[in-house]
């Protein structure tokens, strides 16, 4: 009777040697396996066996306090780290005056009714959205005597001007 076993070892020995090689690394093979059961290795000894797995559970013991120890450090060391951004970034007292927009601004210009008057930029800059405005406002009705350009230089140019606006 064949054994399966070792018709899959010759068919997968076949597929990285040749036939003749093949066959006779299967027969090494079962050479060595009679030889192994013909001698078997003898038994450990009951204290060797016990002595063994003594120290396998010292060091067992041992990795786990380790284990133990770096991992209560960790959480110290992240409650430590929390702790200190709280104190960071947490809510601030009181008692420091906190910057007012309103002071950037000069008194007399945000008591004043009319913004873009007390302002030069904002007035020049309105007088040129305005003027932009009026020469779109006549290409789209036709007449061609307010200005030249596509309506697309036009809008184009109020672009770069309310660009320029934000940017101050």
């Amino acid at each position: 009777m064949t054994n399966p076993a070792h018709e899959d070892l010759v068919e997968l020995l076949r597929r990285f040697m040749d036939e003749p090689a093949a066959r006779a690394a299967h027969e090494d093979i079962q050479t060595g396996e009679r030889l192994l059961e013909t001698h078997p290795a003898p038994a450990p000894d009951a204290r060797r066996v016990t002595a063994i797995k003594t120290q396998m559970a010292v060091v067992a013991l041992r990795r786990h306090r380790t284990v133990r120890l770096v991992r209560g450090s960790l959480a110290a060391a992240a409650a430590v780290i929390v702790l200190a951004l709280i104190g960071l970034l947490g809510p601030r007292s009181t008692d420091r005056p906190r910057l007012s927009y309103a002071a950037i601004i000069p008194t007399a210009i945000w008591d004043s009714h009319d913004l873009t008057a007390d302002d030069l930029d904002l007035a020049y800059f309105s007088a040129e959205i305005g003027r932009i405005e009026a020469q779109m406002q006549a290409l789209d009705a036709g007449d061609s005597e307010s200005g030249s350009g596509a309506p697309d230089e036009f809008e184009n140019e109020l672009m770069a001007i309310q660009t320029d606006f934000w940017k101050g």
